[in-house]
């Protein structure tokens, strides 16, 4: 086997990895949207139910607040959240502590 056979052989299988990661992510990406929709609701009825909760003026305890904060931060940051529930966050969480 000379060198340029060895060549041609490591880019057809270059070619060849290319071409499955492709339909690979054609694949998933679908599947990822999905997921990451799924995920964007359940923060949001989270974030809504939690809010209703501060604005009826029920108890809450620190570790409710906590978790509360890290939802929203991920759904705003992560998830590109950006809808009334940021503005009923910024309203009434400055009240509650």
């Amino acid at each position: 086997m000379n060198i340029v056979d060895l060549i041609i052989k490591f880019s057809s299988l270059i070619i060849a990895v290319g071409v499955i990661l492709s339909n690979i992510n054609k694949i998933f990406a679908p599947i990822y949207k999905k997921i990451t929709e799924l995920e964007k609701n359940q923060c949001k009825n989270f974030l809504v139910d939690f809010l209703a909760r501060v604005e009826n003026k029920e108890k809450v305890t620190e570790s409710q607040i906590n978790r509360a904060y890290e939802v929203y931060d991920h759904y705003i940051k992560d998830l590109n959240g950006n809808s009334f529930i940021k503005d009923k966050w910024e309203r009434l969480m400055d009240n509650i502590l």
